[in-house]
């Protein structure tokens, strides 16, 4: 059983959390509605004898927050690239918006950290083309706008066995989209990039737009723009649950007491997303598996002459012959190439759970993928490792969709190990959804809720 199989049957078993939700309008069904008005009005009435008791108390700061909130169009919860690109779509559209992280800016405990990733038009899914045509443009903006240099196009190479499906299927969906591409020999390939060897067999689709994006520095950017564009932006700030008091108001409780109220919200805290919409009693269990990433750096060897920096060396992407994938980009900051086994990391019970070594096979397998494609770098000890998490829904597609129930709870940022390229796209989704206003692309409804009803889940096979 592969790598790919063996979490498919993983998350199979969480995924009668949502489907049993469900009824036959496809809806999540909360219970009795009845019962439900009779809870709220009990809440209701609770909520007044409790704001009857503050008025008698010293909780000054949170009056002072409720009064200076009730103009808050959305507030934002996670400031990793979702949510930092939704606040910065929304601010920039006008809106008056709050952004609450947990932990500082560009922080390392997510998904959203590091020197690089990938950004590329590499994919057999037309929807995700569209998003990445959206993303570049919405990417170049933004470096614009902050005068800051975000994204360095190296070029990308997809390869593998001739008969890999993740290749066939990549370029059928370029030539259907209208993607510029090469198939390049053995020969070619290894003249253009001296980085790399090929075997004789093998298919090598080279694109001339991928690149890398700077992450932790996109991060911060944002986080300055959003900031420029008149939203309010507080680091440390956990929220403890939401309560949502009608279709116009939701009200947001933090640890350290504070309290917002705003009109909408959107739930772009990845792997946190479960524990918050079950303290915040949401009726829904959203399928999520979150695994733990790690990410190696392996140097060039003693008297190298090779040039391994993001000025000459590719970004890559890597099918073995069971579909598995490897990933490269070139050295940024941290010294070294970037070599990762896609969605190779341990399965975690929640983001709290105890941190576990990465699996010795699956190191064993990115030692070996470096000695045989990328001879020229040492591959007897990484020189660094980085540790990430992915938050994967069943099908390894997002999640972007208003709750069922809860018209003006937005949930997303579940992202599969594959989102971070997309931010300002997704976020401009997000900011228009949040807005009701129809989405910049048509998204072929691959990021509703809804999809997850099914009995059977067509996975991703490719990266």
């Amino acid at each position: 059983m592969n790598n790919q199989q063996q979490t498919f049957s993983r998350i199979q078993n969480i995924q009668s959390h949502i489907v049993n939700s469900y009824n036959s309008n496809n809806r999540i069904n909360f219970g009795n509605n009845n019962n439900n008005n009779n809870n709220n009005n009990n809440n209701n009435n609770n909520n007044n004898n409790n704001n009857n008791n503050n008025n008698n108390n010293n909780n000054n700061n949170n009056n002072n927050n409720n009064n200076n909130n009730n103009e808050i169009d959305c507030i934002v919860i996670g400031g990793g690239i979702n949510g930092s690109s939704a606040c910065y779509q929304m601010a920039k559209d006008g809106l008056k918006v709050l952004m609450l992280e947990q932990f500082q800016e560009a922080h390392d405990k997510g998904s959203s950290h590091g020197d690089g990733r990938i950004i590329r038009f590499s994919y057999p899914e037309d929807t995700y083309i569209r998003l990445a045509r959206l993303a570049y443009q919405e990417w170049s903006e933004i470096e614009k706008l902050s005068n800051t240099k975000l994204i360095h196009i190296t070029g990308g190479l997809d390869f593998g066995f001739e008969n890999a499906q993740p290749l066939k299927d990549l370029i059928e969906s370029y030539k259907r989209n209208k993607v510029e591409y090469q198939i390049l020999t053995k020969k070619e390939a290894e003249l253009k990039f001296p980085q790399f060897n090929f075997k004789e067999n093998q298919l090598i689709v080279f694109q001339k737009d991928s690149g890398v994006v700077y992450a932790s520095k996109s991060i911060k950017t944002l986080w300055s723009l959003s900031k420029r564009f008149g939203a309010q932006i507080l680091d440390n700030k956990k929220v403890s649950r939401i309560k949502v008091e009608s279709e116009n108001l939701i009200t947001v409780l933090c640890e350290d007491q504070s309290v917002y109220k705003a009109k909408k919200i959107v739930l772009a805290c990845g792997g946190w997303v479960n524990q918050l919409i079950h303290n915040s009693q949401l009726n829904i269990t959203l399928p999520l598996e979150i695994t733990q990433e790690t990410v190696f750096y392996w140097e060039p060897k003693l008297n190298n002459t090779i040039d391994y920096t993001q000025y000459n060396n590719p970004v890559s992407i890597f099918y073995d012959s069971n579909s598995d994938a490897y990933y490269t980009l070139p050295q940024i900051d941290i010294k070294g190439v970037k070599v990762g086994y896609h969605h190779g990391g341990n399965v975690l019970e929640n983001m709290e759970s105890l941190k576990l070594p990465h699996k010795k096979e699956n190191y064993n397998k990115v030692k070996d993928f470096v000695g045989a494609y990328m001879p020229g770098l040492n591959n007897d000890k990484e020189c660094h490792s980085v540790v990430c998490h992915y938050t994967n829904t069943l099908d390894w597609h997002f999640i972007i969709d208003k709750h069922p129930r809860f018209a003006n709870v937005i949930i997303a940022s579940p992202c599969s190990g594959h989102g971070f390229k997309f931010g300002p796209a997704t976020g401009k989704l997000i900011s228009n959804l949040v807005q009701n206003k129809p989405s910049p692309i048509d998204t072929n409804e691959e990021f509703l809720l809804k999809r997850l009803i099914s009995n059977t889940f067509p996975k991703r096979i490719s990266a």
